[in-house]
């Protein structure tokens, strides 16, 4: 009998001190799930059972607000991913917004200065998780809208423009003269070339102070060469065609140009000009307006082609 009744106390006090745990548990969940870490909750009240009427109502809200702070943090790394390439793309884009390196078109490198404005414009801060579930999924449906796409491709398509633009400066900068000669010789209509010395030079000014570095005439089939002075191309000049000077500074090109233009209008005029870089490209009086036009875009075209 001694021994039935010890059971019974063992058992009822077993069953007292799993009825505390329990208790505790709870106590515990309810504690976690009101400090908004639902999914610590969520696993306690899983253990508890239907000891307590409200637990699968607290399971279900807890299950509810985990799948909406997982959504939530999904989207956040997500946006954290778009701000990562956003950063990277704005500061390639300020290193070459700032180079000192000329363009050839310098109204690209503001384009590219606005570009990048817009772009940091758009950019946005991660927010502070709500508290509230509806809340939390409206930020989650906001924050999955954020789209870099227009403002990536506008900023890339002014990084290039400008990128390429200085490339291209680069290659009518002080270029060599074998570099002047094989560009001429891709050009349609030019037939004979010749890069003058310092020896047959006929204004003297080869690898002087604030003259050319180099040279280089050229005739077209569109002259008629009978009616050209002079039996060579460097003899005839730039009206058999034309000529290409290179001089090894922006000033000092600009500066011919300039001394060139008081003769425009004149007997003594030579033709179109036009400023390309360090370089000069002279044309013929001889060609028509529209064939100077022509040739002299299609020399210019391809002095600063990349794809060589």
């Amino acid at each position: 009998m001694k021994k039935k009744l010890m059971c019974v106390g063992l058992v009822l006090m077993m069953s007292l001190s799993l009825s505390a745990c329990k208790s505790n548990d709870y106590k515990d969940a309810v504690k976690l799930q009101e400090a908004s870490d639902y999914k610590a909750a969520l696993e306690v009240y899983k253990t508890i059972g239907d000891d307590y009427k409200d637990v699968s109502n607290r399971i279900s809200e807890s299950e509810s607000y985990v799948t909406a702070i997982n959504d939530y943090d999904t989207a956040v790394a997500s946006v954290e991913s778009k701000n990562t390439n956003l950063d990277a793309a704005l500061s390639n884009a300020d290193t070459l917004v700032n180079i000192k390196d000329t363009a050839l078109d310098e109204t690209l490198r503001p384009a590219l200065e606005t570009s990048i404005s817009d772009a940091k414009a758009v950019k946005s801060d991660i927010p502070e998780r709500p508290l509230a579930l509806e809340e939390i999924d409206a930020k989650t449906e906001e924050i999955k809208k954020i789209d870099y796409t227009d403002a990536l491709a506008k900023l890339d398509i002014a990084y290039k423009a400008l990128d390429k633009s200085i490339k291209q400066y680069a290659l009518v900068n002080n270029p060599k003269e074998s570099y002047v000669i094989e560009c001429l010789g891709k050009v349609t209509n030019v037939v004979n070339i010749s890069a003058a010395t310092e020896d047959n030079d006929p204004n003297g000014h080869l690898n002087k102070s604030g003259g050319y570095t180099a040279q280089v005439y050229f005739s077209s089939d569109l002259v008629n060469q009978s009616s050209v002075f002079g039996t060579t191309v460097i003899d005839k000049g730039t009206e058999c065609g034309g000529s290409i000077e290179v001089y090894s500074t922006l000033e000092d090109v600009k500066k011919r140009n300039d001394y060139l233009a008081t003769y425009d209008g004149g007997i003594l005029a030579s033709g179109s000009r036009m400023v390309i870089g360090t370089c000069l490209v002279r044309l013929s009086d001889k060609l028509t307006a529209s064939q100077q036009t022509a040739m002299g875009k299609n020399i210019i075209k391809i002095l600063t082609n990349l794809e060589k």
